[in-house]
């Protein structure tokens, strides 16, 4: 496609990031006078990389043309990966799916094997995608989204945590060289941020905080419309604050951990050693002493029902997420929390004591226009919103292909 004007890239950028993009909002967004713009737009309309998608009504009620970017400039591939499983989206340039798919991942016994055999079961599939990629549009970018710790701007897997064997692992750099796509890497917590930013409820907000309880307990941190990251990646660690009345080993070794309860492991951990102090409950007849033989919906099934020791220990599991939430409310004075990830369908027995507790203990001058929101969460959602990391990623890097994560 034709080369594009710095002030052009900038267009480009606006009209990805905002949600129905018109004239008007692309200028704020740009900070170009609205002239300025509409002349940018004309070219970017010439050179294909733009397209009208319908109109919006304004304040003036005169209707604006929404413009988003074309499908034909290039698809980018999400992928997520978990120790049993990895999940493969794709977008075009209009943000809309043209990829979607679930593979298994078989790890061998030996943690020092698993960085190889995960990239020996998924670059096969992804390098099947880019030959094959929708309507021949060129594969432009890929964002992973990771378990554990990453540092998302040197591409590298700091520490895999439950999926053991990874330390220090430069995950970005070792797709490239096989897939010779510019590839971009993000904990999981903040791959579902991107999308809550871009698809779901916080995309109007402007600063937020995403709770993930997914394989671990991790945090997406919104300001002014940026993920803030750290220095090193690793900021929102808020899984490995210790709670005073949790005595489980994490993976980090340390005890007491947070995720260690609130995570989908530590959920299953929780519900086993309680049916294995003989209480009476419909979860009895799964096989507790086997990891297979319980799951994330039998839980909520049993509860659904009226087991009230699945409703009371999900009552007591949603005590430690209020408080989790209330210590980010207290860091962070954020507009919206929002709780996200597999955890989350136990939103209907988590609702009311994660309200309890922030109402308790975080000051009511903080909790004024608060809001605390559970996502409409699905499986594929870590992997859509790498995709749109990448995406995001790619234009960034238009005019400098620094490889820079940074949105």
């Amino acid at each position: 496609m034709k080369r594009l004007s710095r002030n052009e890239i900038r267009a480009v950028r606006a009209i990805f990031s905002t949600e129905h993009a018109t004239r008007s909002s692309i200028a704020r967004h740009t900070r170009l006078s609205l002239v300025k713009v509409s002349s940018i737009l004309r070219d970017l309309e010439k050179k294909k990389y733009i397209e009208r998608a319908g109109k919006t009504k304004t304040t003036g009620g005169r209707p604006a043309y929404i413009f988003q970017l074309k499908p034909s400039i290039g698809v980018s591939i999400g992928l997520s990966i978990t120790p049993e499983s990895f999940e493969i989206v794709g977008i075009d340039g209009s943000k809309s799916i043209s990829i979607d798919e679930k593979q298994p991942l078989n790890l061998p016994a030996d943690a020092e094997k698993h960085v190889d055999a995960i990239v020996e079961q998924v670059v096969p599939e992804l390098k099947r995608l880019i030959a094959g990629s929708p309507a021949g549009q060129p594969v432009v970018a890929i964002g992973i989204a990771l378990p554990g710790m990453v540092d998302s701007r040197r591409g590298v897997w700091l520490l895999g945590l439950q999926v053991t064997g990874i330390t220090h692992i430069g995950i970005a750099a070792m797709f490239e060289e096989r897939l010779r796509v510019p590839v971009y890497v993000e904990d999981a917590s903040r791959a579902l941020t991107v999308l809550e930013m871009h698809k779901t409820r916080g995309k109007r907000i402007r600063d937020f905080v995403l709770v993930y309880i997914g394989l671990g307990l991790g945090t997406g941190i919104v300001i002014n419309r940026r993920i803030y990251r750290g220095y090193h990646g690793l900021a929102g660690e808020i899984g490995h604050v210790e709670h005073a009345n949790n005595t489980y080993r994490c993976s980090c070794n340390s005890v007491g951990c947070l995720e260690t309860v609130v995570s989908t492991a530590g959920i299953l951990r929780v519900f086993r050693d309680r049916l294995k102090e003989g209480v009476r409950s419909s979860l009895q007849r799964s096989t507790i002493q086997d990891d297979s033989g319980l799951s994330l919906d039998q839980i909520l099934a049993a509860a659904d029902g009226g087991d009230r020791v699945a409703q009371s220990t999900l009552a007591e599991i949603g005590v430690f997420v209020g408080d989790a939430c209330a210590t980010l409310i207290k860091l962070f004075n954020p507009q919206r929390l929002v709780i996200s990830g597999p955890g989350s369908i136990f939103k209907k027995y988590f609702r009311e004591p994660v309200q309890q507790i922030i109402q308790q203990r975080v000051l009511p001058e903080m909790l004024q226009d608060y809001q605390t929101v559970f996502a409409d969460y699905r499986a594929n959602h870590e992997a859509w919103g790498a995709a749109l990391l990448a995406m995001k990623c790619y234009l960034n890097n238009l005019d400098r292909r620094s490889g820079k994560v940074d949105t």
